[in-house]
């Protein structure tokens, strides 16, 4: 039997990150080979799908987030971030998580990334294996966590023993400063850097946050972190809300990860972080969505919306942070940040990962840029369609990997029982 190379057609292909109109994405199995202006649709070779009226993008990689806390979302609202965490969160946290909790909890955000273009998320929460068997199921890339509030020990010994493939990796995950301590970040980083283990940390989220590190240590966070080596390994900072001039410098010359979870920092007051010095000074800058509890979504679209527009108002200039610069942030950029290195881009050798964007919607009519209109028009239900690794994960608005109405009815149910 010949298999059949699957070729994509669309009004535009964001190919090599520079959009191309009424073209064919080629791809064969998993990877793509190329595109072209014409085929020939009656060839034995190829199987041709078409998008009309549609384009087809790399997909998102949402590079900070807790998917595990979806459950919780509405929760406790309009309060600031310790007493969020400490007053409700953390209580109910302990109260009702579970290997099952965290399962389904992870599933109802997986939705939530599916139905906003995302592929991959840089995850971080409580039972791995959980987390685990919802990509699995959902065949979804992800990175998973081994968390670290207090036992540092505990960490490395679950992933020394987890079995990571070639969408589902791992990361080392000291919750913050303030919470695990200068010693336990420093045990964990100098694990991971020889191992190439990806080191995934908040970092200067508050106001608060920096006034206790530095009480407790004489330093900020962000310094305190370049002293012990966490600039100088394979990590990822999330927030970075709080910086001076001089660690925005540090941090750019050592082209240190960021992931900038806008909504979430918006909703708690923590502030808004300093993207553009920090992308202009060489730092490389992703986008994370934070957890459901305090965003209150897992839409990259969402952010990425949110982004784009308001460094143009805090900087009093239109033309900071252009639409494609952001798109970037969330694919190449992510991808680089995370170790993804095989997807992030439509290009020749790399992974089948894209979405479809359809224009049919009148909020998406006319179009002259159809990053543009990603970027400051598109809702979740303007996405129809996503290919990972070449296999069909949504089709025509429809998940086919996993159980949508199953998921949510679940989840109704334990909403039911949470209270603090």
């Amino acid at each position: 039997m010949i298999v059949k190379k699957k070729v994509y057609y669309a009004d535009y292909i964001y190919y090599n990150n520079k959009i191309h109109k009424n073209s064919y994405l080629l791809t064969d199995r998993d990877i793509i080979i190329g595109i072209a202006d014409n085929i020939d649709d009656s060839s034995n070779e190829y199987e041709v799908t078409r998008y009309e009226n549609s384009a087809i993008f790399p997909t998102l990689i949402n590079t900070h987030t807790h998917l595990g806390m979806s459950l919780f979302r509405g929760f406790a609202d309009d309060l600031e971030l310790m007493t969020w965490l400490k007053d409700y969160i953390w209580k109910v946290e302990k109260k009702y998580i579970s290997e099952e909790f965290v399962h389904l909890a992870t599933l109802l955000s997986i939705i939530e990334m599916i139905r906003s273009g995302t592929s991959t998320a840089n995850e971080m929460y409580f039972y791995p294996n959980a987390t685990s068997k919802a990509f699995t199921e959902a065949k979804l890339r992800v990175i998973i966590g081994f968390g670290a509030l207090k036992s540092v020990d505990n960490a490395i010994e679950s992933i020394e023993s987890f079995k990571t493939t070639n969408k589902i990796r791992s990361a080392l995950c000291p919750h913050a400063l303030y919470t695990v301590g200068k010693e336990g970040v420093k045990q964990l980083i100098d694990y991971a850097k020889p191992r190439d283990i990806l080191i995934h940390t908040h970092l200067a989220e508050t106001v608060a946050e920096v006034e206790i590190v530095k009480e407790k240590y004489g330093s900020t966070p962000a310094l305190i972190i370049d002293e012990i080596g966490g600039f100088d390994c394979k990590s990822i900072f999330a927030h970075a809300v709080h910086l001076t001039d001089e660690e925005i410098s540090i941090m750019g010359a050592k082209n240190v990860n960021v992931s900038h979870c806008i909504d979430s920092n918006l909703k708690l007051a923590s502030g808004i972080a300093p993207i553009n010095a920090l992308d202009s000074s060489g730092a490389n800058i992703t986008i994370g969505t934070d957890g459901a509890a305090s965003n209150n979504d897992q839409s990259m679209l969402s952010e990425m919306g949110t982004v784009v527009k308001i460094h143009k108002v805090i900087s009093n200039n239109a033309s900071v942070l252009p639409a494609e610069k952001v798109l970037n942030f969330s694919t190449t950029n992510a991808a680089n940040a995370l170790g993804f290195t095989d997807t992030g881009i439509l290009a020749k050798g790399k992974q089948a990962d894209f979405f479809v964007l359809s224009f049919d919607s009148a909020h998406m009519t006319p179009v002259y840029n159809p990053i543009s209109h990603l970027l400051y028009s598109a809702n979740n239900n303007d996405i129809t369609d996503m290919v990972i690794g070449g296999e069909v994960i949504m089709k025509d608005r429809v998940i086919l990997t996993i159980d949508e109405e199953f998921i949510k009815s679940e989840a109704r149910k334990i909403a039911k029982t949470i209270k603090i």
